[in-house]
């Protein structure tokens, strides 16, 4: 009976392990903030405004987080650029256009 009780701690020590590894991407809303990749730059506010600076060329835009999912819709548009993404650390990931990661640090 002892060594029972000993594989069931293992087994839900393990578990436990791997949910909170698992934590480390989060799909989290928290995207406010400056994110920089070069010289493009996105800024992302809390009244879900945004701009774009692509390489000097600033883009005024709004978005919208539904799960794992921004929209943004840069003014002067009518439909809306939808990609996934995810925060992992200081870094945002998002997919580009052609479906390319792109990586973000936070300033």
């Amino acid at each position: 009976m002892k060594k029972l009780y000993c594989i069931l701690s293992c087994c839900l020590l393990l578990v436990c392990v791997l949910l909170v590894s698992g934590c480390n991407k989060s799909k989290s809303s928290s995207i406010v903030g400056k994110w920089v990749n070069g010289s493009y730059i996105y800024t992302f506010n809390d009244d879900k405004t945004c701009s774009y600076d692509a390489a000097g060329t600033l883009m005024e835009c709004t978005y919208e987080i539904n799960g794992d999912k921004v929209s943004i819709l840069y003014k002067g548009n009518t439909s809306a650029f939808e990609t996934t993404y995810f925060i992992e650390g200081d870094t945002l990931h998002i997919k580009d256009s052609f479906g390319s990661d792109v990586k973000y640090e936070k300033k």
